[in-house]
């Protein structure tokens, strides 16, 4: 099992975000999902199963 650290939306928990803004305004963040913007998102710490093997 290895582990990845995926960002989460705080208000729908959603995964699916992207990046919208930068620089001076610092990070933003847009969910698709329920349509939240903003800097503030989730770091959720997940496993997964690697196919490959060593």
């Amino acid at each position: 099992m290895k582990k990845m650290t995926v960002l989460t939306c705080p208000v729908c928990g959603s995964a699916d975000l992207y990046y919208e803004a930068g620089l001076i305004t610092g990070y933003k963040y847009h969910c698709k999902k329920c349509g939240y913007i903003g800097a503030l998102v989730v770091e959720k710490e997940v496993e997964y199963e690697d196919d490959e093997k060593d």
